[in-house]
């Protein structure tokens, strides 16, 4: 059984320091010493980013109606259990509820 949260932070860096901050990722030497931030254990983590929406374009690809831009930055998390309180009071505020229908990205 998994767990997924589908969030909507404010924007990258926000949403990267609270998945730390949380435990929900770790920084770890590179091969050259430099911090490399990768998801902690038991945690999948996904981030679509800046998401956009609709638009319409021609036969050979020219936008006739742009997509609209969805706001904030989106990161989808998958655990093998529930989120801890500890781990909600970085990231609670922007878990979409209800979880989007269609997801913009899903876990194979």
């Amino acid at each position: 059984m998994f767990f997924d949260y589908y969030l909507r932070g404010p924007d990258r860096d926000t949403v990267r320091a609270a998945l730390l901050a949380a435990g929900l990722t770790v920084e770890i030497p590179d091969d050259y010493g430099q911090p490399l931030r990768v998801s902690a254990n038991s945690v999948s983590i996904t981030s679509p980013g800046e998401i956009s929406v609709g638009g319409e374009w021609d036969a050979e690809g020219n936008v006739i109606t742009p997509p609209t831009p969805v706001p904030g930055w989106h990161t989808n998390l998958r655990l093998v259990r529930p989120l801890t309180e500890a781990e909600l009071a970085h990231v609670g505020a922007w878990i979409l509820d209800p979880a989007p229908e269609t997801p913009y990205r899903v876990w194979a």
